[in-house]
């Protein structure tokens, strides 16, 4: 099979997305990580490692189509939620067994738990953290719901705390910040802040169509927030919501791949990894490797698509 690293920027990492959790301590209007509070997965440590050997198998030490086609070298398991660093301990134990079975970590949190958490993060568990971080406003990460029940809510002064206590446990830790942009932020300037972090990624999506309709915004006005910080030397990766459409591989808390649709609103969900392997689950599921590859584009001056 031809390799469509051939064609396009080669992708060493294949990262796979467990939304290890629904539960958050934060009520964003935007969120889609809504699976009706089910029996999640992680609350039995067997099944965390039976699942971990099945994707260890397939995608690390198999010969899988997709490694083929896609040309990686490693693979990471990102860590998403809700909020996973709300697990506590699970939370932790799952990035060390993740690490021996042979993965690269990283988790996506909204930085709460980075700055006011009551365990100590292991050493060296973690390869790369992305912080989800939509506005140096209070009020306006209020009305985004960036707040938890007693008014708590992550500040850029926060942030900065964040990446500087994890840089020391962590070795070589790579740091990202993820902006969702919508109609209470894409006027924002964050050239500043995001020049100050020196984060090796700066990722700004697009508010995706399955919350808050309030918070929707045009192409047009996201591309005006992506041109507004273009050309200053910012790492930014700008995704919109075409982009977005089967390029993710995602595993939801049961312990099934799903994808959002190009032609239909909602998800689509495979039978559960545990139980019917990954091949045949996958197999379930739409996935677009050009698209994947194509979000690990820099951006310059416009959004592109394709």
């Amino acid at each position: 099979m031809k390799s469509i690293n051939e064609d396009n920027k080669k992708i060493n990492e294949l990262v796979i997305n467990w939304h290890i959790t629904e539960v958050c301590n934060y009520d964003c209007k935007y969120c889609f990580a809504k699976w009706g509070r089910p029996k999640e997965l992680h609350r039995s440590l067997e099944e965390i490692e039976k699942l971990l050997n099945n994707l260890a198998s397939y995608f690390i030490n198999g010969d899988s189509a997709l490694k083929n086609e896609i040309g990686y070298d490693t693979v990471r398991l990102n860590l998403a939620g809700g909020e996973p660093m709300m697990l506590g301990s699970t939370f932790f134990i799952v990035l060390m067994l993740a690490k021996q079975k042979g993965f690269k970590t990283s988790v996506i949190t909204n930085g709460h738990y980075l700055v006011n958490s009551r365990l100590d993060f292991p050493k060296n568990v973690l390869d790369m953290v992305g912080i989800s971080f939509d506005s140096q406003d209070l009020l306006t990460r209020k009305k985004i719901g960036r707040v938890d029940r007693k008014g708590n809510s992550l500040s850029a002064e926060d942030l900065k705390m964040a990446l500087k206590a994890l840089v020391k446990t962590q070795t070589g830790i790579r740091t990202k910040i993820n902006t969702v942009v919508n109609s209470l932020n894409y006027k924002e300037d964050f050239s500043s802040l995001i020049g100050e972090l020196t984060p090796y990624k700066w990722k700004v999506l697009q508010v995706m169509p399955y919350g808050d309709d309030d918070l929707m915004i045009s192409d047009e006005k996201f591309s005006q927030f992506v041109e507004r910080h273009s050309g200053l030397g910012l790492p930014i990766f700008a995704e919109s919501n075409s982009t977005m459409t089967e390029s993710y591989l995602m595993v939801d808390p049961l312990g099934r791949f799903y994808q959002n649709s190009a032609s239909a609103s909602g998800y689509k969900y495979s039978d559960r990894i545990n139980q019917c392997g990954v091949e045949s689950t996958l197999a379930q599921i739409a996935f677009n490797p050009k698209t994947f590859l194509s979000r690990y584009r820099p951006i310059d001056i416009t959004v592109t698509e394709s």
